[in-house]
C-alpha cells in the first residue's frame, strides 16, 4: 500500500486537552495498533489497553498475544501507534482484528491510507486520533498472577499477553 507523508488534516495537540473517555475508546470503539516502520509494518485491532501515567510520563498500555504476526513488529520496534475512529469505519476494524497480515495486505483491503511519522511510524489518514508512543516497557501477563475468575478461563488453550507500555510522544487530532 502507498504511504502518505505528513499530516493531513491533522493537528497535534497535548494529550492532556483530550476530552475522551479511555475505557471508552477501547473496550466500545476499538483503537488500531500499529508496528513497525517505513514499508514493513502491521496493524491490529484492540479493545484491550490503558491511558495513564507512570513514571511521570503520559504513557499508553497496550497488550498482545505473542501468536498474533504484529508481536514481532512490536518486538523488533521502538515505537507503535494507536488510532482511533469514527463509528462509520466499524467494520473495517473488524476486518483489521480478525484477520492477519501474515497472509494478506490487509490494508490495502480495508482501504485504510497510512501516513507516515517524522519517526516513521505509521497512522491512517481516515483515523480520528493517532497516539505515537515510545516503548518503555514490557512483561508477560503470569497466568498465576491472574486472580480475577474472568482473566483466568481467558487463557485456556491460547498464547499469553504481552503488555507494552509506551511513553507518548505524539498526538494528533482530525481538525
Amino acid at each position: 500500500s502507498p504511504v502518505k507523508k505528513g499530516r493531513g488534516s491533522f493537528q497535534k495537540v497535548d494529550i492532556k486537552s483530550l476530552d475522551e473517555n479511555a475505557i471508552k475508546l477501547f473496550g466500545d470503539d476499538w483503537f488500531l495498533l500499529t508496528a513497525g516502520s517505513g514499508e514493513k509494518f502491521n496493524p491490529m485491532t484492540i479493545a484491550w489497553g490503558n491511558l495513564g501515567v507512570l513514571w511521570n510520563h503520559p504513557v499508553v498500555t497496550v497488550y498482545v498475544r505473542h501468536n498474533r504476526y504484529t508481536y514481532q513488529f512490536m518486538e523488533s520496534g521502538k515505537y507503535f501507534t494507536i488510532c482511533a475512529f469514527d463509528e462509520k469505519y466499524r467494520d473495517k476494524l473488524q476486518y483489521m482484528g480478525t484477520h492477519s497480515g501474515r497472509n494478506e495486505d490487509k490494508i490495502k483491503i480495508s482501504g485504510f491510507t497510512p501516513v507516515m511519522t517524522e519517526l516513521g511510524n505509521m497512522y491512517y489518514q481516515e483515523a480520528r486520533l493517532a497516539v505515537e508512543c515510545e516503548k518503555i516497557y514490557f512483561d508477560d501477563i503470569e497466568l498465576k498472577n491472574i486472580l480475577d475468575e474472568k482473566g483466568q478461563n481467558f487463557y485456556n488453550n491460547d498464547t499469553i499477553h504481552r503488555m507494552y507500555i509506551g511513553k507518548v510522544l505524539n498526538v494528533w487530532r482530525k481538525e
